[in-house]
């Protein structure tokens, strides 16, 4: 068994917890498991950044200290002689403050443990085939290290390669839509597609397809890994999944080419039968009054212009037209005002160095 961290973006601590049941900490949730039980996060969760593998920890207050420890810990669980490695220090309130001289004592500690010294790399969380990432961070004196089991960061779900205005990551629209509720048994909507990621990773949640079925992952290359465990959690994964959504999702945009960014990656995706595509203004947007869900990352404003006034007044005028509840991620709650909808706040998070947060409307 060992210690695993899952770690999310700040402010979705709250919705990652909730899709693995388990308390959350900060920057994500601790919980416990072996490899097989890594690579399942791994495949299933919608909302994680990366998942973590505790090394060890100890105290160290010189480096003689910290060579000594860190030569203890089992590296070679996840390093085979000769991979390449990225070193990311941190150190908070330490002793041992310098943190490029830290990653020089561990890497000199990594090669004692495995007889050579490995290739150093620069980290590349958005290769897709970046180098093994170790993670060393000291408070206090007490020196943490992990390995990153993940690899490609976990928002990389391998579709959305045609993009648009300002893309959402895959991670936070997943997160946009468990924080709404949704659950694929009603209909969905995003009237300001963009590239279509809310709608894809809709249609993903609707048919039960785990996010990373498509992609592989750095514990892949583990020395200890089983390669046999990941195939049959895949496989179980695809015998879960269901044939189609259950109900209509519907992706439009005013901007032709965010709708062709949409169509081609709901294709890559393999739910473009699930995803309705439409070029239309969204004042144009009519929709079956009832029960339904619209979820949307209307164009940020740092200062309210008629423009965004304008907008969030559509997004009102649409809510009491449908029905239907309304989730909408908002970097200016001045001119959501416009929108004249009672909003409770979801979640706040960056995206994109801006604060936004995720306010929910129920009519």
């Amino acid at each position: 068994m060992h210690r695993l961290f899952v770690v999310c973006p700040p402010g979705l601590e709250q919705v990652l917890s909730r899709e693995m049941g388990v308390l959350p900490s900060a920057g994500g949730v601790e919980t416990e498991g072996d490899l097989s039980r890594a690579a399942r996060l791994n495949l299933a969760l919608r909302t994680a950044t990366r998942v973590l593998v505790r090394l060890g920890e100890f105290h160290a207050t010189n480096f003689a200290e910290l060579v000594k420890k860190a030569r203890a810990l089992p590296f070679d669980l996840c390093l085979r002689k000769g991979e390449r490695v990225a070193l990311r220090v941190t150190c908070h309130k330490s002793r041992l403050y310098h943190s490029k001289a830290v990653a020089q004592r561990l890497h000199e500690a990594i090669g004692e443990r495995l007889g050579a010294p490995p290739p150093e790399a620069t980290a590349d969380e958005e290769s897709d085939a970046p180098p093994q990432l170790l993670l060393a961070r000291f408070d206090h004196d007490v020196c943490t290290v992990s390995a990153d089991t993940s690899g490609a960061l976990l928002h990389r779900r391998g579709y959305r390669l045609a993009q648009s205005r300002a893309p959402l990551r895959e991670t936070l629209a997943a997160a946009m839509l468990l924080a709404a509720g949704y659950d694929g048994s009603a209909a969905l909507v995003d009237p300001l597609c963009g590239s279509g990621t809310i709608a894809i990773e809709g249609a993903l949640i609707a048919r039960r397809r785990a996010p990373g079925i498509a992609r592989s992952f750095a514990l892949e290359r583990w020395p200890g890994f089983d390669a046999a465990a990941l195939a049959s959690l895949r496989d179980e994964a695809r015998g879960r999944e269901l044939a189609k959504a259950s109900h209509g999702i519907l992706a439009s945009d005013s901007d032709p080419a965010a709708v062709r960014a949409a169509q081609e990656n709901a294709k890559r995706a393999g739910v473009e039968a699930d995803v309705r595509t439409g070029e239309r203004p969204l004042r144009e947007v009519r929709l079956e009054p009832g029960p339904g869900l619209i979820v949307t990352n209307p164009p940020y404003g740092v200062r309210v212009s008629a423009d965004l006034t304008r907008l969030y007044s559509d997004l009102g005028d649409l809510v009491r037209r449908s029905g239907h509840r309304l989730a909408v991620l908002a970097s200016n709650r001045g001119a959501t005002a416009a929108a004249k909808l009672r909003f409770e706040t979801a979640f706040r998070t960056q995206n994109g160095g801006i604060p936004v947060e995720l306010l929910v409307a129920n009519r």
